[in-house]
């Protein structure tokens, strides 16, 4: 992985979901009522809950969560998703530690 915190954040994006571009977590919303989709993290069976501005590229609520605990590090300079998996627990929603 890259040693520049947004070059790390998209390796990860890359590696771990559809998508290959940052997206805009602050123009996510709230999927309401239900709709069909599945979230773009590679494999997730979670229901979606968020999507972007364009109505796409849905999120679980887990990993809306990840997705915007990354960009919040990356845009402070960290490496993001250095102590969180994106993957879950059964039941979804609880990140595992590595």
């Amino acid at each position: 992985m890259p040693e520049n915190s947004l070059e790390h954040l998209k390796a990860l994006i890359e590696r771990y979901t559809v998508i290959s571009i940052v997206p805009d977590i602050e123009r996510y919303r709230r999927i309401s009522p239900p709709k069909a989709g599945r979230c773009i993290f590679r494999g997730c069976p979670e229901p979606i809950a968020w999507e972007d501005a364009r109505g796409e590229n849905f999120l679980c609520e887990g990993h809306y969560r990840t997705m915007k605990t990354w960009i919040e590090e990356a845009r402070k300079g960290l490496l993001p998703g250095g102590h969180l998996s994106p993957l879950f627990t059964q039941g979804g929603n609880d990140a595992t530690r590595l």
